[in-house]
């Protein structure tokens, strides 16, 4: 899969995040868009992923052979991770695992129990998340957005809530699971994205 951004602007009032961006992101590609807290990333993310609308340009999604992708099936092909998706607290992680899977395929159904397991969640399968502290919330996000079958990974703040020890994990998840898809990062942070790209989109360079 292929992704187009042309021309893309979008503007709250008389306050414009950004400006005429134009980039392409080819398959199996990663690419960070950077940029202060309040630059516009978060609302990018959501434009790409179809929940916003620019204000002007357009977003093409193409399949391998050229063929258009309808905005409506735009969620067939994307996992996202990010601070404002939120897990349903009165579920167990094995009940968002189950339903999860019937809208996302698994890679593998062992490969998901295998990284519930180095994310030292094995224990936690069948507590609702509620019981949860912020960084296992963060973790099982993690494991639903990249071990599930997607071609555009979007990844907003993947670090929040994790502690050292989380973000080593993190590091070698995403070297396992960030491969055959398109990843984006939108982040301030180079330590969520710099071991994995050094293509980047700086929001800022965008505002009028």
């Amino acid at each position: 899969m292929e992704i187009q951004l042309t021309n893309l602007s979008k503007k709250f009032v008389s306050n414009t995040l950004f400006k005429d961006l134009n980039a392409c992101f080819e398959p199996n590609s990663v690419h960070a868009i950077i940029g202060p807290n309040g630059s516009g990333k978060s609302t990018l993310l959501k434009i790409i992923a179809g929940v916003l609308a620019p204000t002007k340009g357009k977003i093409i999604f193409k399949k391998d052979d050229g063929a258009i992708i309808p905005k409506d099936n735009y969620f067939q092909n994307i996992s996202i991770c990010a601070p404002y998706l939120e897990l349903i607290e009165e579920l167990t992680l094995i009940e968002h695992i189950h339903f999860h899977q019937k809208f996302k395929v698994p890679y593998d159904d062992q490969e998901v129990l295998e990284e519930i397991k180095n994310a030292k969640l094995s224990n936690s399968l069948n507590k609702p998340i509620s019981e949860f502290s912020s960084g296992m919330k963060q973790r099982a996000k993690l494991i639903l957005a990249t071990c599930y079958q997607s071609e555009l990974l979007l990844l907003d703040e993947p670090t929040s809530h994790l502690d050292k020890e989380g973000k080593e994990w993190y590091n070698q998840l995403l070297i396992r699971k960030i491969n055959n898809r398109i990843t984006l990062f939108f982040s301030n942070d180079e330590e969520e994205f710099s071991i994995f790209t050094n293509k980047l989109i700086n929001i800022e360079s965008l505002k009028v």
